[in-house]
């Protein structure tokens, strides 16, 4: 339970949320034959690219902060 009040005060919790509820949103309307508002396609495609690219951040910033590349940066090669 601690770890979800951590990820909740890093707004984690409440964007992943956010974009599950829109995601929902395009896909009731698409099963439902209603026409998807161009707004709400944009939003969805742009949270869900935001997602994508946060999780490669993330992996890239981790692999730069390993112990062997951090030696590497103490030598001045990174």
């Amino acid at each position: 339970m601690e770890k979800f009040w951590t990820l909740f005060e890093k707004n984690v919790i409440i964007s992943g949320c956010l974009a599950l509820l829109l995601v929902v949103c395009i896909v009731y309307l698409a099963a439902t034959s209603q026409p998807i508002p161009e707004v709400l396609a944009g939003l969805c495609g742009t949270v869900i690219g935001y997602f994508f690219g946060a999780g490669k951040a993330t992996t890239a910033y981790q692999t730069l902060k390993t112990p062997k590349n951090e030696e590497e940066n103490s030598h001045g090669y990174l």
